[in-house]
């Protein structure tokens, strides 16, 4: 691989590292699927571990919770002993994953304890702060369950629309070719 090219993976790895680590992941799970999602074929976790200069530790935890979460997977190389992975390349499959285990369990989480709040609230004796906080608890459960609902939608719709955001990709294409 060219140098041009290896500094752009890595640049690639630290950018989608960034945002993972923004949403509560460690950064390497970024840095390792980028760099596993950028290449044709399968890599090795020794490939992987040189190309991010990181440890064969860490690269074998970060590759079995990147196996965990679904957006790596193990592939089978004729002829080869050691493993190689690939990046799951859907962006739906991988977002919707991650939204229906994390978000719809946190969701599912604050909903019950709000209600729980609120039957201990209405269990307390009558005063005006009793009826200011049941009301305000009342709220928020609404909230919890319009949340869950909407998650519960976005990920068993199974689609994304995009199209409000009309051609960004053939803008942010034509962008990067016109530096050429």
């Amino acid at each position: 691989m060219s140098e041009a090219l290896a500094k752009s993976q890595l640049i690639a790895a630290d950018a989608i590292g960034d945002v993972i680590e923004h949403w509560g992941f460690r950064k390497a799970l970024g840095r390792v699927w980028t760099v596993l999602y950028l290449e044709e074929i399968p890599l090795s976790a020794a490939e992987v571990a040189e190309r991010l200069s990181m440890s064969a530790g860490a690269v074998s935890t970060t590759l079995g919770e990147l196996q965990r979460w679904g957006v790596v997977k193990r592939v089978w190389q004729p002829g080869q002993r050691k493993e190689f992975f690939e990046a799951e390349t859907d962006f739906w499959k991988m977002i919707s994953r991650v939204v229906s285990v994390r978000e719809r369990a946190l969701a599912q989480s604050v909903r019950s304890r709000l209600e729980e709040a609120t039957e201990l609230a209405y269990d307390a004796p009558r005063s005006p702060q009793r009826s200011h906080t049941t009301e305000r608890l009342k709220r928020l459960v609404s909230f919890a369950l319009v949340a869950q609902t909407v998650i519960d939608s976005f990920v068993e719709s199974q689609r994304a629309d995009f199209h409000k955001f009309g051609n960004l990709l053939t803008l942010a294409r034509d962008k990067v070719a016109r530096r050429r």
